[in-house]
């Protein structure tokens, strides 16, 4: 009778402990596979957020041409490498073209290492997009007519090499505010034909010009001089063959 009752005591003691594993077991799978689960659903979320992030730079909204302004300019990154068609010689860049969709353009001082030196002849004329425009400081000359028939440009600032500015640089433009740098020696070619002329739409605007400036052919603008300048002494010369009115500080 012991006998039997220690081999039933056996039997019960298997089967409960058998019972015990298949209970563990089927809870660790259970938590195996919502981790999974789990994990799938992050991959989903993390993938849908690269795509959007896509999208949101494919989109990218800019400010309308009202809404720029000089301070916008002036805050504003540089415009990057691939926003523009360079000539790449050794040592330098040449910006041949601006083909970015960015209003607002900010020229490096230099690209992959190299000083950007020069603007190639109209790279920027005939943008109908462009309304504010700061240029690099290792550009040193700008030929003529190198914002013509920019016909939303407001904004241009020069940078600290430029030394001499071609004429009709605002042709076709709607230029509001220009400023130029100390260091500027020369402005146009000659007061009868190669004059750097205010844009039609904004005759009489301001210009200060600097007292670096030693040759100036304008037409149409209120100039700014200092006191005892060339500047000043232009200003009285041709106030009424050029249609200028001047300031002296």
């Amino acid at each position: 009778m012991k006998k039997r009752l220690l081999i039933l005591g056996m039997i019960f003691t298997m089967a409960v402990s058998s019972a015990g594993c298949g209970s563990s077991s089927s809870s660790d799978n259970a938590g195996r596979t919502d981790k999974q689960t789990a994990t799938v659903h992050d991959s989903q979320k993390d993938t849908s957020s690269d795509s959007k992030s896509d999208n949101d730079k494919k989109d990218t909204k800019y400010k309308s041409a009202d809404e720029i302004t000089m301070d916008d300019l002036m805050s504003h990154d540089e415009t990057p490498a691939e926003d523009f068609e360079l000539i790449d010689n050794s040592d330098e860049i040449v910006i041949q073209k601006y083909i970015g969709k960015d209003p607002i353009m900010v020229i490096p001082d230099e690209i992959n290492g190299k000083k950007v030196v020069s603007l190639g002849t109209y790279a920027l004329a005939n943008d109908k997009n462009i309304v504010a425009i700061k240029i690099g400081n290792n550009i040193k000359d700008l030929g003529e007519g190198v914002f013509g028939n920019c016909e939303n440009l407001r904004y241009v600032v020069l940078g600290d090499s430029v030394k001499t500015i071609g004429c009709n640089p605002f042709l076709n433009t709607n230029i509001q505010e220009v400023t130029l740098n100390d260091g500027l020696q020369k402005i146009g070619e000659d007061d009868i034909n190669n004059t750097v002329d205010a844009p039609s739409k904004n005759i009489g605007m301001d210009l200060k010009i600097p007292e670096s400036v030693t040759e100036m052919h304008l037409r149409d603008f209120h100039l700014i001089v200092k006191a005892g300048s060339y500047a000043e002494q232009y200003a009285k010369e041709y106030a009424e063959s050029n249609n200028l009115t001047y300031t002296v500080e």
